[in-house]
């Protein structure tokens, strides 16, 4: 039998952090809850002791752009994952976990150094973050010296990864990244191309201006040109404000590419739309054709839409969306339906990420026996690839604490809303799930299939 990465990572890690009987757990062997007792000797090292203060999450969000679009679904999430770690599941260490007041951002450029520093005051050690690429950069320098770790769900863009943009490791990404995303788009175009399409590896990029579009499009073209790939066309314009229809299609089919890909939100549909109306000759048959590929903001049920009007039928039919994360359960499902309805028209996208931070974050400091920011960071991968799967926090709770009040150790592989997952060497996400959706005739959005992602060499 093939040995995978996973099972090897695991083996590793029970080599790693060792299974057998800890010789310093204290008399008895054994963890010690809260403070040590008072002793006339020195304590022994490496007593396993449980932290004597809660964890405390922060959280920043936004309203504008992207972000905006999925703000709801991911500030529901993170909450009713709160919810099921204290009321429950019992917190954790015998406290309940605290979730500060959520911070959300109305506009870009906004300082966060205040805010982190406020959150930092109120005893947070760590920051679940939904913001854009430029924000997070800019906050970096802020939560480095508040020695926070960040749990970031949303943002993709490579520059958060650049060189410079100092980290001390303390960054963890769990949606995929724009190297992943450019890879998938990149096999598509390779693949493609036809007699009513452009040659095999073509692609035209339409995209909000934004430091992540623009990183989509380096990545894209860096997987291109060694494979004899190329952009055919690009076109960015400002977020939200795709501008003249007519001028964007006519760039598209001046020369038409074997993919195109549209990384916008809502604003595509129209453009989708008299994209494909320019197509269809006079007894309303394609003359060209090829898939068009969206990102998660744009990833509705177009259908529930004002503007499911003004599109005509099959408008999004050669169209792809994705929204990162596995299958959704009817568990997870209902969780978010039972806050709103609305999310029946607006989706589910990184609200599995929300979900799956908030206990991310609670195994870790269970596997460190910590809740400082810095062991925090170092203890998230190694939840993920343990040798014993689990698929929610008590669960995987009981593994590790089982094992200690044996004075032992047992490391676990959270398996949780989002499906499986992995971190890389950046603590980027390596290999995890992605849900794939299609729309009707109609223009409805249609069941998703899971698909697996791996990040390039």
């Amino acid at each position: 039998m093939t040995l995978t990465r996973r099972a090897l990572v695991r083996g590793l890690g029970t080599g790693v952090l060792g299974a057998g009987t800890l010789s310093a757990c204290g008399p008895g062997g054994g963890i010690r809850r809260g403070r040590p007792r008072a002793t006339t000797t020195a304590p022994t090292a490496g007593v396993l002791e449980e932290p004597d203060q809660p964890l405390v999450i922060g959280q920043i969000g936004a309203s504008y752009g992207r972000m905006g679009r999925v703000e709801e679904a991911i500030a529901v999430a993170i909450d009713e994952s709160r919810i099921d770690v204290n009321a429950r599941w019992d917190g954790l260490f015998g406290r309940s976990v605290e979730l500060l007041e959520r911070h959300v951002m109305e506009a870009p450029g906004e300082d966060l150094a205040p805010v982190i520093a406020e959150m930092a005051d109120a005893g947070a050690t760590c920051v679940i973050t939904s913001i854009d690429e430029e924000s997070l950069i800019a906050a970096m320098p802020a939560l480095v010296e508040a020695q926070l770790a960040v749990l970031d769900v949303l943002t993709s863009g490579m520059d958060v990864r650049a060189a410079e943009v100092q980290t001390a490791n303390l960054l963890v990404r769990l949606a995929p990244n724009d190297r992943v995303l450019a890879a998938r788009y990149a096999e598509q175009a390779l693949g493609g191309g036809g007699d009513r399409s452009g040659p095999a590896g073509t692609v035209a990029y339409l995209s909000e201006d934004t430091l992540q579009g623009r990183s989509l499009l380096t990545e894209l073209t860096q997987v291109l040109n060694p494979s004899s790939g190329r952009i055919v066309s690009e076109q960015f314009y400002e977020a939200g404000k795709i501008g003249d229809l007519e001028v964007r299609v006519k760039k598209v089919l001046e020369d038409p590419p074997a993919l195109l890909v549209a990384n916008g939100g809502p604003e595509l549909a129209p453009f989708l739309s008299a994209l494909h109306t320019a197509t269809l000759d006079e007894d309303d048959r394609p003359t060209v054709q090829f898939p068009r590929q969206v990102p998660p903001w744009a990833t509705i049920d177009y259908s529930r839409e004002p503007v499911a009007e003004d599109l005509v039928p099959e408008a999004l039919a050669s169209t792809t969306g994705y929204q990162p994360g596995g299958d959704l359960s009817v568990d997870h499902e209902n969780l978010m339906l039972n806050r709103s309805r609305e999310f029946l028209r607006r989706g589910y996208a990184y609200s599995q990420q929300g979900y799956d931070a908030v206990v991310m974050l609670c195994l870790a400091a269970q596997h460190a026996l910590s809740v400082t920011g810095t062991d925090l960071a170092a203890a998230l991968p190694a939840i993920l690839t343990g040798t014993e799967e689990c698929t929610d926090f008590e669960q995987c709770r009981r593994i590790m604490a089982t094992a200690l009040e044996t004075g032992q150790r047992a490391t676990v592989s959270y398996v949780g809303a989002m499906g499986a997952l992995e971190l890389g060497g950046q603590s980027d996400a390596r290999t995890g799930q992605l849900r794939e959706y299609a729309w009707s005739e109609a223009n409805e959005l249609e069941q998703p299939s899971a698909t697996a992602f791996e990040a390039p060499e």
